[in-house]
């Protein structure tokens, strides 16, 4: 098995991830799914996002990068929670990533 690709987020991207575009700041979830995650998801099948060093993660942030794919780019849940993982001390983001991940697949189901 290979290990998955790893994103260092506070040293690759920035250490307070928050919002959702350019309007809330330079650290914002569409930044980071388009010039960070996408790319990764290009080159390797597995993704780890490793939040580790972050001082924490806004909800924005989160549910544009992560259920954004959805939203967005035509992906479905499954694809999302089959190929990128998560790591980070404050296990409440980590569950309302998945949160966001299901309500967008929600509105998916529902188009």
């Amino acid at each position: 098995m290979t290990l998955p690709h790893t994103i260092f987020v506070a040293n690759e991207f920035g250490d307070m991830p928050h919002g959702r575009n350019d309007k809330d700041g330079i650290y914002n979830g569409l930044l980071f799914r388009k010039k960070h995650l996408i790319p990764a998801l290009e080159k390797h099948q597995k993704v780890l996002i490793d939040f580790d060093g972050c001082k924490g993660c806004g909800s924005s942030f989160a549910d544009e990068s992560f259920a954004g794919l959805i939203d967005h780019e035509g992906w479905t849940k499954d694809q999302v929670i089959d190929r990128i993982s998560y790591k980070y001390r404050f296990k409440s983001v980590i569950k309302n990533i998945y949160k966001y991940i299901d309500e967008a697949e929600e509105r998916r189901l529902a188009k």
